[in-house]
């Protein structure tokens, strides 16, 4: 197997870096992005946005990063997730919660795993049927932005075999306040802490089909892989700016 750095990890953040700055708060960072405007640039007039191409929200994503890094994943993730919503068939639901991720009255969290965790159905969060609604169970690795003031999260579900009809997977949204959703924050890396990255338990958390993103989850995939193929370079070349800690190469 081929090695990496010590701060390569999954795909997503640098385990360790050091900062320009002293330590920022995950509020103030997100604040920061939200000030800049990064959350709005790609989206649509007609949707409250600036129409601009992602070309530019690369570029401004890049010069934030170099100087705060943790403040470039948050504004990443914002973006992720303003994207889904941007991109869902389910209008009502946009509707509601979009303005919410562009003012920064919520914040939008979403794995920042290279595959979004999507390498298989048992990889993601299942989700068992009642007679009106779901049952949700399992867990999402690496996900930024899970600020304590409120956030949403956009979720990849694996809906089990109902009757005739196959299982299938889909695009969720969730809010931090659903009964059984708990996030358990990663202080151990300086990076994570900053951009408020943990992982997110999902016991029994009940859903309804008004909340679904995207009933069948490729076309959603194919546009959130995209974007980050687009970003992720950004975010990598900003990162390099900052001096990197103990680079041993590590198996994987």
């Amino acid at each position: 197997m081929a090695s990496q750095p010590d701060w390569v990890n999954h795909g997503g953040m640098p385990n360790t870096y050091t900062p320009k700055d002293p330590e920022a708060s995950p509020e103030t960072s997100l604040a920061e992005v939200v000030a800049l405007g990064l959350q709005r640039l790609i989206v649509p007039r007609s949707m409250g946005g600036h129409g601009a191409p992602v070309a530019e929200l690369s570029r401004e994503l890049s010069t934030l990063a170099q100087r705060n890094a943790a403040a470039a994943w948050l504004a990443w993730s914002q973006c992720m997730a303003v994207e889904a919503l941007v991109h869902s068939s389910n209008v009502a639901l946009r509707d509601y919660v979009l303005p919410d991720l562009l003012d920064g009255s919520r914040a939008g969290a979403i794995s920042w795993r290279a595959d979004f965790g999507l390498t298989g159905e048992q990889s993601v969060v299942q989700a068992s049927a009642l007679e009106r609604g779901w049952h949700l169970q399992g867990r999402l690795d690496e996900v930024p932005n899970l600020q304590w003031d409120g956030y949403v999260v956009v979720c990849p579900v694996w809906f089990q075999r109902e009757g005739a009809q196959p299982g299938r997977l889909a695009w969720v949204l969730l809010r931090s306040e659903e009964d059984g959703l708990r996030h358990e924050l990663d202080r151990h890396r300086q990076l994570s802490r900053q951009a408020a990255c943990g992982t997110l338990h999902l016991q029994q958390v009940y859903f309804r089909e008004d909340e679904l993103l995207a009933d069948d989850a490729r076309d959603l995939t194919l546009r959130l892989r995209l974007l980050d193929q687009a970003l992720r370079p950004a975010l990598w070349m900003g990162a390099l700016q900052h001096p990197i800690a103990s680079p041993v190469p590590q198996k994987v």
